[in-house]
């Protein structure tokens, strides 16, 4: 999965040089969101920082009938998107707006609002201002994205997200200040023997449940694990 080329069932995602990187964790995030009911007909899908539309196609394939808006702020990761898009089988399903999240104004709420930027606000920033922009929260903190989600997102819809394990206990914190209940978190580590490294959380409107589950990628042998290979077959060719 190290490659530049990432083949899929029903499309294929082609990532120029000097496109972002299609990221391991990113690909399981995609494939853990929740099909729609009746493939998400009549229904409102949200990508927030969409990169080079990789999750908004994953969450395409997993509701074919549903309305996809890919939002990203910089303009060739969103020229990429579009490209993805249109060379799909959902080239009608999803719409790329390049837009800062900011300054968006959604003409209704959304069923299911997915969000993969890193936030490494603490880490070295990149002399690249786009990839600035992309990669990092210089221009968008986590504690702006939770109100937005809050005020787009359906009663009954999804709110999903990946985070650095690190970040973890700061997003729960900020989801009660919305009033957003976690439904389910999924703590993701390398292999058996490495520690968290990932968090992808699911949050709602409505109080319920609250669940917590790990996912190991690679198995002490470096093969993928059973778990992270049924969930991405579905998408991959060859795995």
């Amino acid at each position: 999965m190290g490659n530049s080329w990432f083949q899929f069932r029903q499309f294929t995602v082609h990532q120029k040089k000097a496109a972002m990187k299609v990221t391991t964790d990113g690909c399981l995030f995609g494939a853990l969101q929740p099909p729609l009911p009746e493939g998400g007909a009549g229904k409102n899908i949200l990508d927030i920082g969409a990169g080079t539309g990789l999750l908004s196609l994953m969450a395409a394939q997993l509701n074919p009938f549903a309305s996809i808006t890919a939002l990203e702020i910089e303009p060739g990761a969103a020229q990429e998107a579009a490209e993805n898009s249109a060379g799909s089988p959902f080239k009608d399903h999803v719409q790329v707006v390049q837009q800062d999240v900011l300054v968006y104004k959604p003409a209704g709420r959304f069923h299911l609002i997915i969000c993969n930027p890193p936030f490494h606000e603490s880490q070295l920033i990149s002399p690249d201002k786009n990839r600035n922009k992309a990669h990092h929260s210089a221009t968008l903190q986590l504690s702006q994205v939770f109100p937005l989600a809050a005020s787009w997102l359906e009663k009954e819809g999804l709110f999903t997200l990946l985070l650095p394990f690190y970040r973890e206990e700061e997003a729960l914190g900020l989801c009660g200040e919305q009033g957003l209940f976690c439904k389910k978190m999924i703590r993701v580590r390398q292999t058996p023997m490495h520690d968290f490294f990932r968090s992808i959380l699911f949050f709602g409107k409505e109080n319920g449940q609250f669940q917590v589950e790990e996912m190991t990628i690679r198995l002490e042998n470096n093969a993928y694990s059973p778990e992270f290979k049924a969930l991405l077959q579905p998408f991959y060719l060859n795995l």
